[in-house]
């Protein structure tokens, strides 16, 4: 449910930048102060040296960063102790009238909270960076009609790593008045911001969400998607956006960076090129994203876009670099648009495409550091003569894509980490070249066939033992079969997340965090009771610790399965298996459970995975082979 709600938030919220109804009240009547004061001709004066240049008590948390302009720039630290003490409409009502200008970079330390109004805009604030904080009060100003008539004056926008404080029922609210909400909130200073960053933001329900399955008549633990009002109102909120008049002209802005965040679909990319102007942009970052497809983006380029020469589009799920001829990115006049897919899932490269890529003038993909598939396909027949021809890779427009050549497989397994340019046609092993090689082996079986014979007897001993004996001979001895690989130096934070019922607590404790136990000394194991991080919540503390595991080891027992959370993990630890094709989850048996209690998923996975029970004679070994071996899945391949 929360990650649902979340995809909402983020597609449909964030980019209109409005969620509640509020009035903003001092804000007003300094405002309407204002107007008296210039109606009855009078000035207001403030002697700066007499004036402290912070609201009363900010110096506890704030100190000065001396620039050397004309601009006051603070450093706040906010720890636990000053929680909640920095608040934007209090800063808002004291640099109203002062004659500097004013910069804040806010810092938070161990969970700590401001009160931050989106979209910063304040008279003589002209910026603001905020790290690591938790947000309150986020969109208080969006209903504010009094707030518009400040003139925009912020030049940058930093929210980096914060984590947005929101009531799912103004989300609801928002569906039905998504039209009413200000320019502002939808646009942000978009006549002064140069930059905008908002990296790895993300949003918490709190309490709310416990409330709203009440009044939806929903139980937590059994959620029914399709009863859901907020896919309703997320619907209706993307067809009222698209009726919204204004359009947000961010005539100074060089440098967005929307990174590091979930779920910046079509639907975000239409909202911010049909609702938008970038007529000066120039870097445009989206990395770390679940983007998709580059032709989302590069069919709105040359309209939205005339001035970019940066599109980061690198750790994202993007699969193919095709250019198509009418792609109007030919047309641009000026700077080569240089654009950033590495580290994507591109497996195939097709030669027509890489040509149409390589004579785009104004355009450069680099497109290195991506998982090739090499196996004997006709385009990778094609790919390898392309790469051989080295007359083309002395040419002026070939010469800033000689990366392809360096570029390695990444499968299949033979040919793994072997560079394009040092790969022949023979390396991929294709139909003609596999018939030859089983006559050959035919010929050489024949006088083998006696010496086969003679092994025959001891093969048949070794085959009712074979699992316990390679086991053994890899725990007990560190002996590797041939047939294995394996595991150990792959790129993850843990080697294994143990997911178990509170409830087995003290067994999984001394089996997995005491150094007693032979053999698991040396993993690395998530537990989270010891490594959940605070401030974010248990689906994203459950998410980010099976990512961050090379395994999700599920401790199944009566407990288990009656635990929501529990069946939460084993969910997410399968569908990790499934997305990358790996031996990820690893089943143990805590006790004797009937088929009949266990919930389908969990029947048809004990069919496919390995699983252990926990009273095997050599469990410990079966669990140390499991955490450090690869090989073929087969059901019960362990037990």
């Amino acid at each position: 449910m929360f990650y649902f709600v979340e995809v909402i938030l983020t597609k449909f919220v964030f980019s209109a930048a409005a969620l509640a109804d509020f009035s903003g009240q001092t804000v007003k009547e300094l405002h309407k102060a204002e107007m008296t004061v210039k109606k009855s001709n009078q000035s207001v004066t403030f002697t700066e040296h007499t004036t402290p240049p912070l609201p009363p008590g900010w110096e506890d948390f704030c100190t000065e960063k001396n620039l050397n302009t004309n601009v006051l720039a603070f450093k706040c630290n906010i720890d636990t102790s000053n929680s909640g003490r920095w608040n934007f409409e209090v800063l808002r009502d004291f640099i109203m009238y002062r004659r500097m200008k004013y910069k804040f970079d806010v810092e938070c330390l161990n969970g700590a909270k401001i009160s931050l109004i989106w979209p910063a805009k304040a008279k003589n604030l002209k910026g603001m960076k905020v790290y690591n904080c938790i947000i309150e009060d986020f969109y208080n100003d969006c209903m504010d009609q009094v707030v518009t008539s400040f003139p925009d004056e912020i030049e940058f926008m930093n929210l980096t790593n914060v984590v947005i404080m929101a009531d799912i029922f103004d989300v609801l609210h928002l569906g039905r008045t998504i039209a009413n909400v200000t320019q502002d909130c939808h646009c942000g200073n978009d006549e002064s911001v140069i930059t905008r960053i908002q990296s790895n933001v993300t949003y918490n329900f709190g309490d709310s969400l416990s409330r709203y399955y009440s009044l939806v008549g929903q139980d937590e633990d059994n959620y029914n998607i399709s009863k859901d009002p907020v896919l309703r109102e997320g619907q209706k909120m993307h067809n009222d956006m698209l009726k919204i008049e204004h359009i947000c002209n961010y005539q100074k802005m060089q440098i967005y960076d929307y990174s590091i965040n979930p779920h910046p679909g079509k639907f975000y990319i239409n909202i911010k090129t049909e609702r938008s102007r970038y007529p000066v942009l120039k870097m445009l970052n989206f990395s770390y994203t679940d983007m998709s497809s580059i032709s989302d983006l590069f069919d709105k380029l040359d309209e939205y876009f005339p001035k970019l020469e940066s599109l980061d589009l690198s750790h994202c799920n993007i699969q193919t670099v095709d250019i198509r001829d009418d792609n109007r990115v030919s047309l641009w006049n000026g700077t080569v648009l240089k654009v950033n897919i590495t580290h994507n899932n591109i497996t195939e490269l097709q030669v027509d495409s890489l040509e149409r890529l390589i004579h785009k003038q104004n355009l450069f993909i680099n497109f290195s550091h991506n998982p090739l598939n090499c196996s004997c396909t006709e385009d990778m027949k094609e790919l390898i003569i392309f790469v051989e021809d080295s007359r083309k890779w002395s040419r002026p427009e070939y010469l800033p894509y000689n990366f392809i050549r360096e570029m390695k497989c990444a499968y299949p397994k033979h040919l793994n980490r072997t560079r394009l340019k040092d790969l022949q046609e023979s390396h991929l092993m294709c139909e003609s070249d596999l018939a030859l090689t089983k006559t050959v082996l035919v010929e050489a079986i024949v006088p083998l066939s006696i010496f086969a014979a003679v092994l025959l007897g001891i093969i048949v001993v070794f085959v009712r033992f074979r699992r316990e004996i390679q086991i053994l001979m890899y725990t007990r001895h560190n002996i590797l079969l041939s047939c294995q690989q394996d595991e150990t130096s792959e790129d993850k934070t843990f080697d294994a997340f143990v997911s178990y019922s509170n409830e087995d607590h003290e067994w999984v404790k001394r089996v997995f965090e005491e150094d007693s136990v032979e053999g698991l000394k040396n993993f690395k194991f998530c537990l989270h009771h010891r490594d959940f991080m605070a401030g974010k919540t248990i689906t994203e503390n459950i998410i980010n610790s099976i990512e961050s595991s090379r395994h999700t080891i599920v401790i199944v027992s009566k407990n288990f399965l009656d635990s929501s959370y529990c069946l939460y993990e084993f969910e997410e630890a399968l569908r990790q298996s499934i997305n990358e094709k790996t031996r990820h989850l690893v089943v143990v048996m805590f006790e004797e459970i009937s088929v009949n209690e266990m919930p389908k998923v969990l029947q048809i996975c004990l069919k496919t995975f390995t699983y252990i029970r926990k009273d095997d004679a050599i469990f410990l070994d079966r669990l140390v082979y499991s955490l450090s071996c690869k090989h073929r899945q087969k059901k019960n391949d362990i037990a």
